[in-house]
């Protein structure tokens, strides 16, 4: 945002960033997934009279901060750092903004659970606790282009625009009336002032795809791809652009106007470090870094934050998991996380392992069949236990399954003893029925089971033979265990229902086929 002839920027960065040694804030309580998600910015652009010393001064900068610790790592343009000391910790959103108008950008944490938000412009751990909406999504700005950022928070689908902090601990903020509708599925909002006119506009990211938000609704902007977005003005021209940090990489990727130049890339911090910007005003920069570290850490099934948000978007880049993007370590991600073992043929663990990151940067498919007159098909690697769903030629869904256990049982339903073995060949599905259902012979048979109430009952099954499936099942375990049909998991049958169709090619091979 433009905050034209102001004065005296730089001069309080004593205060609010040697306050190293203060008592540690730290919350408690996990944090919604959106939340997780937000940026904050500030942008000075145009440099105040002797301060042309100093480094970065016109452009904004970026900066880390660690939930682990509370630190705040803020780096200017000739990549020195500045950390600034604790203020708040896990499950805290931080934000940057010009609180009070002086050109520079201090921080703030939004407690989304409590409804809090905490300001820090000086040597005091807290300034400043304001309430504010609980359990949104906070977006910082300028939005009256009087030279004071505010926070904004989105819920419910709606942004209500909020133009003052207000003066004093504890004094409510004041509300737009009249707020801003936001895209279902967006999973951040930043502001900046993307047309240079002084006052900061808000985009709304989903699935990396930007849209900025209007009076008559959201307009489909540009394509950031991964990775939480930050915005400023890079380049001191006055107009604010799109940056995002990858926390899989430890990189921010900084962008110009959309459609010109490659972005800028800066190798900083580790994964589970949340991304600032902002104009930081004069620092000595004469800190370490932040420790560097590309991948991620070990994590396990219920654990919570930014790092299992990552491995959630890495995985579904990789068409690996459809569950939500939600920052929690689900059932959902822990069978993703089992498909990636099982198609980079390493241990089949459900958790989330210390050697995994370096795996997951060779990540590759193994080769396939070549199939040119059937670009949409289903590929079953029984060696693995995944099947890949092909849509135009191209791989959009890799499924963890469970195939036949190879033993002999009695069955209840067909009144003999059979061996549970999966039927291996070049098929077509031919009937599916929605739901829980009896596995029938042909595709005249109808009817509905209650679950488990029988060791043909299955939910929304998929034939493609007689007495096979594939098909919704509980469990699905990462060894050949069903009684000769394909299992998968009950989100997975139903993620499927656009992908698969009457008709659809299925192969189903142990080993890699020669074809094509």
């Amino acid at each position: 945002m433009l905050r034209a002839g102001e004065q005296g920027r730089g001069s309080r960065y004593s205060d609010w960033v040697a306050h190293e040694r203060g008592s540690r804030l730290r919350w408690s309580g996990g944090a919604l997934a959106a939340a997780l998600l937000v940026v904050s910015f500030g942008v000075f652009p145009g440099a105040p009279a002797g301060a042309a010393e100093t480094p970065g001064a016109g452009v904004a900068s970026v900066g880390l901060f660690d939930p682990a610790t509370g630190h705040w790592y803020l780096r200017d343009d000739a990549g020195r750092t500045t950390r600034v000391g604790r203020f708040g910790g896990a499950g805290d959103v931080p934000l940057m903004g010009d609180w009070d108008g002086d050109g520079v950008d201090t921080p703030a944490v939004y407690r989304a659970a409590a409804g809090r938000l905490f300001i820090r412009n000086g040597r005091s751990p807290v300034s400043f606790v304001h309430p504010i909406l609980p359990g949104g999504v906070p977006v910082v700005g300028d939005f009256d282009g009087d030279g004071r950022d505010t926070v904004s928070v989105a819920k419910g689908g709606l942004l209500f625009i909020n133009d003052r902090l207000g003066t004093a601990p504890n004094e409510p903020l004041i509300l737009d009336p009249f707020p801003l509708s936001v895209p279902k599925g967006t999973e951040a909002l930043i502001g900046g002032d993307f047309d240079g006119d002084g006052a900061d506009e808000v985009a709304a990211v989903g699935q990396g795809m930007v849209e900025l938000l209007t009076a008559s609704g959201p307009v489909p902007w540009q394509y950031l791809g991964v990775g939480l977005p930050v915005a400023g003005d890079w380049d001191g021209d006055g107009v604010d652009t799109l940056g995002g940090y990858d926390m899989w990489r430890a990189q921010f990727r900084l962008f110009g106007t959309p459609g010109r130049g490659e972005p800028a890339v800066i190798d900083y911090g580790a994964a589970g470090m949340l991304p600032v910007a902002g104009y930081f005003g004069a620092l000595p920069g004469t800190d370490s870094p932040p420790r560097y570290g590309a991948g991620l850490p070990p994590m396990d099934l219920g654990e919570e934050g930014p790092q299992v948000l990552v491995l959630q978007q890495e995985l579904a880049r990789r068409h690996l998991y459809r569950g939500p993007l939600d920052g929690v370590f689900s059932d959902a991600t822990s069978h993703a996380v089992m498909a990636f073992h099982k198609v980079m043929e390493v241990e089949r663990t459900w958790v989330w392992e210390a050697t995994d990151s370096l795996v997951m940067a060779r990540f590759r498919l193994p080769p396939l069949p070549v199939r040119p007159d059937e670009p949409d098909r289903v590929e079953v690697d029984l060696g693995r236990q995944v099947a890949y769903v092909f849509r135009d030629g191209q791989v959009v869904e890799i499924v963890p399954v469970s195939s036949g256990g190879g033993y002999r049982y009695y069955s209840d339903f067909r009144e003999m003893h059979v061996w549970a073995v999966t039927p291996r060949g070049d098929f077509t599905l031919y009937r599916h029925v929605v739901g829980w259902d009896w596995v029938m012979r042909t595709e005249e048979d109808t009817g509905r089971c209650r679950p488990h109430s029988g060791d043909y009952c299955v939910y929304s099954p998929w034939n493609f033979a007689p007495w096979a499936a594939l098909h919704g099942y509980e469990p699905v375990p990462e060894y050949p265990v069903s009684h000769g049909c394909i299992r998968m998991t009950l989100w997975d049958a139903d993620a499927l229902e656009d992908d698969l169709f009457v008709g659809m090619p299925f192969h189903v091979w142990d080993e890699y086929p020669t074809v094509g």
